[in-house]
């Protein structure tokens, strides 16, 4: 596999959150901070809608804990579909 460098530019609050991410999950570097996450974000796009919404679910749920667990939010979904 060849690498191939990428540059972006961050604005000042979203480079504070990379930092503070990367301190917090342990990565060596923010470059490994941002491989991961573009990582996750083109395995997301390889799953079909449904699964994705489930995937973006739980990660919802880990970062930001709602009232309702994520199966909830699933059988919304389901009822919703049900009703279209």
């Amino acid at each position: 596999m060849e690498a191939v460098s990428v540059s972006a530019k961050l604005t000042r609050r979203e480079a504070a959150l990379l930092e503070k991410l990367t301190r917090e999950y342990g990565f060596i570097s923010k470059s490994e901070a941002i491989r991961s996450a573009v990582r996750l974000y083109l395995n997301l796009l390889e799953l079909g809608a449904k699964d994705r919404l489930r995937m973006l679910q739980l990660i919802n749920e880990l970062i930001a804990p709602s009232a309702k667990r994520s199966s909830e939010l699933i059988e919304e979904v389901h009822r919703e579909e049900d009703e279209l």
